[in-house]
């Protein structure tokens, strides 16, 4: 079962992907988010309050607790458009890795197609 975020590999999406939990969890809608399913439920990583909440199956109410967004992920966060984008083409020739992975969901999460980068 995978029950930590990643080192270096992080799917950014948008929270109101999550519909009414999100609301539910009192995640704003434009906050960053990773979740993971797992056998006993999802565990949902709050990237924007690094909380993360714990759902199991049959339970309504999550456990939150709080962990610390590891500094590769913040970094690619944390850059301008254009840093991303030339990280991103600049990495290509590594091929496809999980820092790359997380770099492509942060240029989806802002609106960026990476096509052509």
């Amino acid at each position: 079962m995978y029950h930590s975020i990643g080192a270096n590999k992080v799917e950014i999406h948008r929270a109101q992907n999550l519909g009414p939990l999100a609301q539910k969890l009192n995640i704003k809608p434009t906050a960053r988010i990773s979740y993971r399913t797992t056998q006993s439920g999802v565990v949902i990583w709050d990237l924007t309050t690094g909380n993360k909440y714990t759902i199991t199956h049959g339970n309504p109410d999550a456990a939150v607790s709080s962990f610390q967004i590891p500094p590769r992920v913040k970094q690619i966060i944390d850059a301008t458009d254009d840093e991303l984008k030339k990280r991103y083409s600049e990495s290509w020739l590594d091929g496809w890795s999980e820092e790359r992975e997380t770099m492509f969901t942060e240029l989806t999460y802002r609106g960026i197609s990476a096509l052509g980068l």
